[in-house]
Formats: structure tokens, C-alpha cells, sequence
């Protein structure tokens, strides 16, 4: 999912959120840009966004629900959260099969051996090696797909794949999987380096609390990270239509799960905003039945004067009703 890089200038339905007064099903609100100045009081965003309501002329302010710490690290920490939640839905669920926790590097820029587990010096040399760093950036995508494919073949499994950005600015992927069979080392590694993955592959029982918090803490910090990363294109020259390879900000999706894996963000946004609700309805309640019980001043004569009894006198049978 990617950040958020500018601000998205499209209408939403005036229900979808608090402040109109616009009947429901009219589509007027539109997102300005960021609010100048920063802050709002009462809000927990360091990059409100300004809102403008084209039928009633309400302007408001939202949370920009960036996904970068760069942007607003309020709202970076509560998408990381949100993210906690998706990844450990799967968890929850019953029949969720083997758990494994999948590393897939990129291939060596120099030539090197064969890495095997547990045996040092590894296996002899290997054939994995990226010429170009940038081009293999942007073919990671296609990479991951083989590889996907490739393993379907061999097992049933769901999947939540985050990306790492190494130091040399390659692409790294952790992904947590459930499958259908216990999934062996030797046979994945062998998957990934026919689909064009580098042959250190780890490969480590699931601990599904402890690697969501981990998946969401990389995919997070990995939306700040485009800038770092190598990534090749094409360049049209719009005056001879000669098309060469040049380069640009990376465009590498920092997330994305298999559907069946659980919850999405839709879901837990929706789920967020009912548990908001009730809890303000449950404070509404609560005040209403207080009042309620409160009995009338009058019942204890007029409010006391200087020089008569202080709240502090009243007597515990009237506290226990106040309290």
C-alpha cells in the first residue's frame, strides 16, 4: 500500500464522514490540500487535511492518514497498528494449517557460493548474481509472482508479504505464510532461484504475534524508503518517441496478502469506527441514567451560602447517589 505523497483531490458521500450537514447521499465534500499551519487542537495529526463541503460551504478537517513517519507520525503509527491487526487475523482463524515465516533476498552482485544451511563456506558456487541492481528492483514484482505460482503448485497456502529495504538498496521480502503442508527449505530455495531470487533463503516456524509486529514495523518504515531504492523505467522522449531505460522513484508496493489471508483495511477501519460509536453511545447512556438518578436540588433545600454547609458536609447517603 502506498503512501500517501499528495493529497487526493476526490468526492466522497457526505455520510462517509462527521461534520456535514448535507443529507445523506449528497456527494459534495473535496479535500483542498493540507491545512497551513500544521496541527488542530483535538485532532492527532501533525498534517490535517482541509476539507470543503461544495454544497453547504462547511470546510472541515481530517487526518491525513499518512503512511509515512516523514509525513505525520501520528497517523504513520496508527496505519502501523493497523496493519498489526490484518496480519494477525489470520492467526485467529481455525484450519490456518502450518505457519512458516519465508525471507527471500536478491541475488549477490558478486560472484560467491551457494548458501546452505548450517554448513559454513556453503554448497560450492552459485549461479545467482544481479548485474543491475535497478532493473532487478523493478522485476521484483514479477519475481514474487512466479514464485507464487510456482508454490501453488506444490501446496495450498495464504500469504502476507512486506519489503524490506536492504543497505544496498535491494528489495527484501519477508512473508508470512500458512499452507496447507509443512513447507521444506531445501524445496523453496530451489523454487526461488528458478523464479530469480538470490539462494539465501531462510525459512523459520510462524510466530504469529511476534512477525506481525515485525512484518508491520518493515512495511511501515519501507513507504520512507523509495528514495533509496534503485528502480529502473522506461523514458519516452515525447519529441521522437524514442524509448530508453532511465531511472526513478521506486514504485514497489510495501505490502500485500493473499485474499483469503483475513481482515483488510476496510474491515478494520469499519470495525474501528462501530467500536467508537458505541463507546459514545455507551457514554451517552451512561450520563442520561447519571442524570436520571440525580435527585433535584430542591429535595435539599436552595444552594448553601457562605457561612453554611459545604458539598464536603453533605451526608454519605446523598453522596453515594451523587457519586
Amino acid at each position: 500500500m502506498s503512501a500517501l505523497a499528495e493529497p487526493r483531490r476526490h468526492v466522497q458521500p457526505a455520510e462517509e464522514k462527521p461534520g456535514c450537514v448535507c443529507p445523506p447521499g449528497v456527494r459534495g465534500l473535496r479535500v483542498v490540500g493540507y491545512l497551513p499551519g500544521g496541527g488542530v487542537a483535538g485532532l492527532d495529526c501533525t498534517s490535517p487535511l482541509l476539507v470543503v463541503c461544495r454544497v453547504c460551504d462547511r470546510r472541515l478537517v481530517w487526518a491525513c492518514r499518512a503512511h509515512r513517519a516523514s509525513r505525520c507520525v501520528p497517523c504513520s503509527d496508527r496505519y502501523r497498528r493497523l496493519l498489526v491487526r490484518i496480519v494477525e487475523s489470520r492467526s485467529a482463524t481455525a484450519h490456518r494449517g502450518h505457519g512458516s515465516f519465508l525471507t527471500l533476498t536478491a541475488p549477490g552482485e558478486r560472484e560467491h557460493a551457494r548458501w546452505v544451511p548450517g554448513r559454513p563456506g556453503g554448497g560450492g558456487p552459485c549461479g545467482c548474481r544481479v548485474g543491475d541492481l535497478a532493473e532487478w528492483n523493478a522485476a521484483a514484482g514479477q519475481a514474487w509472482n512466479r514464485l507464487r505460482l510456482s508454490l501453488s503448485r506444490v501446496c495450498r497456502f495464504e500469504y502476507f508479504r512486506v519489503v524490506e529495504v536492504q543497505k544496498r538498496g535491494a528489495l527484501h521480502l519477508h512473508v508470512l505464510v500458512w499452507s496447507s503442508d509443512p513447507l521444506r527449505r531445501d524445496q523453496v530455495q530451489r523454487i526461488a532461484l528458478a523464479a530469480g531470487f538470490g539462494c539465501q533463503v531462510d525459512l523459520t516456524p510462524l510466530s504469529p504475534q511476534q512477525h506481525a509486529r515485525y512484518a508491520a514495523k518493515y512495511a511501515t518504515k519501507a513507504t520512507d524508503q523509495r528514495e533509496d531504492v534503485p528502480w529502473a523505467v522506461d523514458v519516452v522522449n515525447t519529441r521522437t518517441g524514442e524509448i530508453t531505460r532511465g531511472s526513478a522513484p521506486a514504485r514497489y508496493r510495501t505490502w500485500s496478502s493473499s485474499r483469503q489471508w483475513g481482515l483488510t483495511v476496510r474491515d478494520v477501519r469499519a470495525a474501528n469506527r462501530a467500536a467508537m460509536e458505541n463507546t459514545r453511545l455507551t457514554r451517552a447512556a451512561g450520563a442520561a441514567s447519571t442524570d436520571q438518578l440525580a435527585p433535584p436540588a430542591a429535595a435539599f433545600g436552595s444552594a448553601p451560602s457562605a457561612g453554611e454547609a459545604s458539598p464536603g458536609d453533605v451526608p454519605a447517603a446523598v453522596e453515594s447517589v451523587w457519586g
